[in-house]
Protein backbone atom coordinates (compact mmCIF):
# COMPACT_ATOMS: atom_id res chain seq x y z
CA UNK A 1 0.00 0.00 0.00
CA UNK A 2 1.36 3.53 -1.04
CA UNK A 3 1.36 6.72 1.48
CA UNK A 4 -0.24 9.60 0.47
CA UNK A 5 1.18 12.64 1.50
CA UNK A 6 -0.59 15.08 2.90
CA UNK A 7 -0.07 19.18 2.18
CA UNK A 8 -0.64 21.75 5.33
CA UNK A 9 -0.94 24.95 4.32
CA UNK A 10 0.90 27.72 7.33
CA UNK A 11 -2.70 28.43 7.86
CA UNK A 12 -3.53 24.73 8.96
CA UNK A 13 -5.38 24.44 5.87
CA UNK A 14 -5.51 20.75 4.40
CA UNK A 15 -4.99 20.51 0.54
CA UNK A 16 -7.54 18.15 -1.19
CA UNK A 17 -8.81 18.54 -4.37
CA UNK A 18 -8.45 22.01 -5.31
CA UNK A 19 -6.31 23.65 -7.51
CA UNK A 20 -5.25 27.06 -6.35
CA UNK A 21 -2.81 26.29 -4.19
CA UNK A 22 0.75 27.54 -4.33
CA UNK A 23 4.68 27.20 -3.10
CA UNK A 24 7.11 29.16 -2.23
CA UNK A 25 10.84 28.76 -1.29
CA UNK A 26 12.32 31.41 1.36
CA UNK A 27 16.33 31.97 0.68
CA UNK A 28 18.28 35.02 2.00
CA UNK A 29 18.34 36.37 -1.40
CA UNK A 30 14.68 36.63 -1.15
CA UNK A 31 10.82 34.79 -1.86
CA UNK A 32 9.85 33.08 -4.88
CA UNK A 33 6.16 32.11 -5.29
CA UNK A 34 5.10 28.70 -7.82
CA UNK A 35 2.70 27.12 -9.08
CA UNK A 36 1.56 24.02 -7.51
CA UNK A 37 3.96 21.03 -8.48
CA UNK A 38 3.31 17.73 -6.69
CA UNK A 39 6.70 16.48 -6.98
CA UNK A 40 7.87 20.01 -5.89
CA UNK A 41 5.85 19.98 -2.67
CA UNK A 42 7.24 17.50 -0.94
CA UNK A 43 11.33 19.36 -0.84
CA UNK A 44 12.05 20.13 2.55
CA UNK A 45 12.68 23.63 1.54
CA UNK A 46 9.30 24.19 0.16
CA UNK A 47 6.64 26.19 1.67
CA UNK A 48 2.94 25.29 0.63
CA UNK A 49 0.53 28.28 0.65
CA UNK A 50 -3.39 27.39 0.19
CA UNK A 51 -4.20 30.11 -1.88
CA UNK A 52 -3.32 34.14 -2.65
CA UNK A 53 -4.23 35.35 0.66
CA UNK A 54 -1.82 33.33 2.24
CA UNK A 55 1.27 33.82 -0.23
CA UNK A 56 0.50 37.45 0.03
CA UNK A 57 0.70 37.17 3.93
CA UNK A 58 4.39 35.06 3.56
CA UNK A 59 5.30 37.97 1.15
CA UNK A 60 4.24 40.86 4.02
CA UNK A 61 6.47 38.91 7.28
CA UNK A 62 9.30 38.68 4.33
CA UNK A 63 9.30 42.33 3.32
CA UNK A 64 9.45 42.99 7.20
CA UNK A 65 11.88 41.05 8.03
CA UNK A 66 13.68 42.73 5.07
CA UNK A 67 13.45 46.03 6.38
CA UNK A 68 15.13 45.17 10.01
CA UNK A 69 18.71 46.20 9.99
CA UNK A 70 21.14 43.07 9.85
CA UNK A 71 22.77 42.88 13.38
CA UNK A 72 26.11 43.33 13.63
CA UNK A 73 28.24 39.94 14.33
CA UNK A 74 31.43 39.22 15.65
CA UNK A 75 32.34 37.00 13.26
CA UNK A 76 31.17 39.16 10.41
CA UNK A 77 34.23 42.01 10.08
CA UNK A 78 32.66 45.45 8.85
CA UNK A 79 35.11 46.43 5.74
CA UNK A 80 36.24 50.20 5.78
CA UNK A 81 36.30 51.25 2.18
CA UNK A 82 37.81 54.12 1.38
CA UNK A 83 37.84 56.72 -1.88
CA UNK A 84 40.70 56.40 -3.75
CA UNK A 85 42.76 58.95 -5.04
CA UNK A 86 42.64 60.78 -8.14
CA UNK A 87 46.42 61.59 -9.30
CA UNK A 88 46.02 65.46 -10.55
CA UNK A 89 48.41 66.17 -13.66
Amino acid sequence: MAATPTFTCVCGVQKKSSNHWVLAKVTSRGITFMPWDWELALSNDIITLCGEGCASALLSRSLGDWKRPAPASAATPIRVVEDPELAVA
